[in-house]
């Protein structure tokens, strides 16, 4: 079967899977924080990772590849480990304790297979990082699904570029593999959602992207590929630590649900969610021309970094302009 043809057909079963799910009677309510005005399942997540972890070995048996390393069997394990508890409680609604202890442990399970730091702060530290990098990626991820295609979006076309910047198959599969798999998701979500992702797809794919950023630190350090997800990622990351900052400077609880992410505060200053949507699709695409830059040697990695904040500053300031009009208004 060549690659191609594993490519649709990952496509296709994780939008059959995501067809399905719309049928499960898991229901996200609107809340205070909801963008959504009406019940709307929450399964879609379901049908990306479930087409992932099928589509995973069979790509490697073509490639030429051992079905199965080490690292790929950790890789995963550990999604379906997060997967079914992210399922279990979009179901149950468990605590946020039992969610971080699942995060822990896929994280866990990811660096115990060999996928983490190496020869940046010894071996502890290394493990330490790793475990941490995974974890907050996730988090990042996790906080960042909630408009239309925006995390969902911004994870597929960040898997594009890696798969065409890595330099080793063990990471371009994978990443090719998801962006195939949401890509039968968003038709969907965006621009109207007949499906969110739920926890199970949005920390799925989030300690995916972060696992691939841990493979592509793993490079020669005078490739740069260590920069990659921290460009792609940049405006989830931004928004996620800026607002945590925040919040954290108001002396609010860095744990209880809020409204205060830059994409929300945009959204409710009179933004179309859409536009907020395709304003950090475009932060991921000014990210993955920093990262070509980088690969190829025309920039370095810490100017790269510097490059991305420029666009990050800009929606800044523009949104917290919006909401002070917006306050000025209702005053």
């Amino acid at each position: 079967m060549p690659f191609a043809t594993l490519l649709v057909a990952t496509w296709a079963s994780a939008a059959l899977m995501v067809l399905g799910a719309t049928r499960l009677n898991v229901l996200d309510h609107p809340g205070h924080r909801s963008s959504h005005t009406r019940p709307t399942p929450k399964g879609g997540g379901l049908g990306i990772i479930a087409a992932f972890v099928v589509a995973v070995p069979i790509a490697r048996h073509l490639d030429g590849l051992p079905v199965l390393s080490v690292a790929t069997f950790g890789m995963i394990a550990a999604t379906i480990v997060l997967a079914v508890v992210s399922w279990l409680d979009d179901v149950y609604q468990w605590r946020p304790a039992i969610k971080l202890a699942a995060q822990f442990a896929a994280a866990a399970i990811l660096v115990g297979t060999g996928t983490r730091l190496s020869g940046v702060a010894g071996q502890a530290g290394d493990i330490i990082l790793s475990v941490m990098w995974l974890v907050y990626v996730t988090n990042a991820v996790n906080f960042m699904d909630g408009l239309n295609g925006l995390a969902s979006g911004a994870i597929m076309l960040a898997c594009l570029v890696i798969a065409c910047v890595a330099p080793s198959p063990a990471v371009a599969l994978p990443a090719l593999l998801l962006a195939a798999a949401i890509a039968g998701f968003i038709p969907f979500n965006f621009p109207s959602a007949r499906i969110f992702m739920g926890d199970v797809g949005s920390q799925g794919c989030g300690v995916l992207i972060g696992a691939f950023g841990l493979m592509l630190a793993d490079t020669p350090p005078a490739f740069g590929a260590w920069s990659s997800v921290p460009l792609l990622m940049s405006g989830l990351l931004y928004d996620v630590t800026l607002t945590l900052f925040r919040r954290w400077r108001a002396g609010a609880r860095l744990t209880e649900s809020h409204r205060d992410h830059l994409y929300q505060l945009a959204a409710r200053g009179g933004m179309p969610p859409a536009l907020v949507t395709l304003i950090h699709w475009g932060f991921v695409i000014w990210g993955g021309a920093l990262t070509v830059a980088v690969v190829r040697g025309w920039c370095g990695p810490v100017p790269a970094l510097l490059l991305v904040l420029p666009p990050q500053i800009m929606w800044t300031w523009q949104v917290l302009i919006r909401m002070r009009r917006a306050r000025a208004g209702g005053a």
